[in-house]
């Protein structure tokens, strides 16, 4: 009898170690590990499964149920092969795309198999685009590419099957930038903070600065609205493509710790710091299990790989230790506002006095031009015609190809004849300009970039030299 019981143990003590072997395996099983850094998450609502896309001859799967990952060969597979996974992932009216990141070409994911579905091309032209769903459709706003930043905003028409560009109603509008906090509520889209180029006054660096702002752009009018500065610029700094999502109506942010945004009471709320806020990405909220999937990369050189995790949002995010001010109160903005206003008003009316005191400028004076108070005389036609014209418009900048229309009043030969006779009187006009003002030919103009298209090259007169 004894020995029966013993044995009973010992089968039962085999039993529970099979089972709690099994319990380990499955427990394990929630989180995937991988190699492959360059990767994206979605979620197909549809059919209730968390995806994981990284390479091109197979994905992973995730039933919302279930503990295991499982490994899906593609049947056909039309994205281009490349050392990256460079593309974004969608849920729309339950369908599933990807979509190139400097925007363009468009794929939908079906039936185990990714199809391309567009009409375009891969635009290279808004990499760090903030990137959302409205109506069914999809939009890129800002990004960076072919050398400049963008504030532009593109639809996929999916009746085309090409993208277009949304008109603005606004004249005021957002700073062009990159890498952008954004989120979307009925039907307003917020912009935060982000990063644009570096104007140090005379060229455009390659460089970029982050910038503290927040906007509104409203879908209904297509208008733009300044919210306000942030308070708090440290919490923002260094933010990172991708880390905003929205969870149950509320706006979130992580890079070295979690953000909730609140815009309705104006308050960030904090949360503790926690490391693997750094470093995760891809991150995409479930509201119908209230868990978040993302992915987490480890730190060990020698052995490199990327965790996708998939737990309750509750247990991604913890508690809120600390809140504060979102935006920079407004009382503050205006009197800051004004007080700029009077140093600037105060230092143009200095300027104008220095200037006008100064003895060595050329002024105009009933279609004449002068220098200390002698008349002159040395100017061809065309020339007192360009100068007469860039004094016109000595307060703003006008396109150096307004010079060829300029030229083209008196003249109705071919556009590259009209641009080399301009540039033949410009170049003479320098010269004697620079000779009468005894200075060097590039001191006495203000060059620059058009800001929507810096393609486009603008001049104006430096009111130092011309008043």
């Amino acid at each position: 009898m004894g020995c029966f019981r013993i044995m009973t143990l010992k089968i039962l003590f085999i039993y529970l170690i099979i089972f709690l072997s099994f319990s380990k395996i499955q427990l394990q099983s929630q989180n995937l590990n991988l190699k492959n850094h360059h990767l994206q998450t979605g979620i197909d609502y549809k059919n209730n499964y968390y995806l994981v896309f990284s390479g091109f001859e197979t994905y992973f799967k995730k039933h919302f149920d279930s503990l295991n990952w499982k490994r899906v060969e593609y049947k056909h597979n039309k994205l281009p092969i490349s050392k990256n996974f460079p593309y974004q992932f969608f849920h729309i009216e339950d369908k599933n795309y990807l979509v190139y990141n400097g925007c363009g070409s468009v794929y939908e994911f079906r039936n185990d198999s990714i199809v391309r579905i567009d009409n375009s091309f891969e635009h290279k032209n808004q990499f760090g685009a903030a990137s959302f769903v409205y109506n069914n459709e999809i939009y890129f706003f800002g990004g960076y590419g072919l050398f400049t930043f963008k504030n532009i905003l593109t639809k996929f028409d999916f009746k085309t099957k090409e993208w277009e560009l949304v008109k603005y109603s606004s004249t005021e509008l957002p700073q062009p930038r990159d890498k952008i906090i954004s989120f979307l509520k009925n039907d307003n889209f917020y912009v935060l903070s982000g990063y644009t180029e570096i104007n140090n006054g005379k060229q455009l660096t390659e460089n970029s600065k982050q910038v503290f702002d927040t906007w509104k752009l409203n879908f209904k009018t297509k208008s733009w609205e300044f919210l306000g500065k942030l308070n708090n610029e440290n919490y923002f700094n260094t933010i990172k493509k991708g880390s905003s999502y929205s969870v149950d109506g509320k706006f979130y942010s992580d890079y070295n710790r979690l953000l909730n945004i609140d815009l309705a009471d104006n308050k960030l709320n904090l949360y503790k710091p926690n490391n693997k806020y750094s470093i995760s990405y891809s991150e995409k909220y479930n509201p119908i299990t209230k868990e978040i999937i993302y992915a987490l990369p480890n730190s060990n050189d020698s052995d490199k790989h990327v965790k996708i995790i998939v737990e309750p949002f509750s247990k991604y995010s913890g508690t809120i230790t600390d809140s504060k001010p979102l935006l920079k109160s407004q009382l503050k903005l205006l009197l800051g506002g004004i007080f700029g206003f009077a140093i600037l008003v105060g230092i143009l009316v200095l300027r104008r006095k220095v200037t006008s005191n100064h003895n060595n400028v050329i002024s105009l004076k009933e279609e004449k031009f002068y220098h200390k108070n002698k008349l002159i005389t040395n100017l061809t036609i065309d020339e007192a015609l360009m100068l007469k014209f860039l004094f016109e418009h000595k307060e703003r900048l006008i396109q150096v190809s307004q010079l060829i229309d300029l030229i083209s009043d008196n003249d109705t030969t071919n556009y590259n004849t009209l641009a080399k006779k301009k540039d033949l009187v410009f170049n003479s006009l320098k010269q004697k300009l620079g000779f009468i003002l005894d200075t060097k030919e590039e001191h006495l103009f203000i060059y620059s970039k058009n800001e929507k298209d810096k393609r486009i090259k603008e001049i104006q007169l430096n009111d130092e030299f011309f008043c």
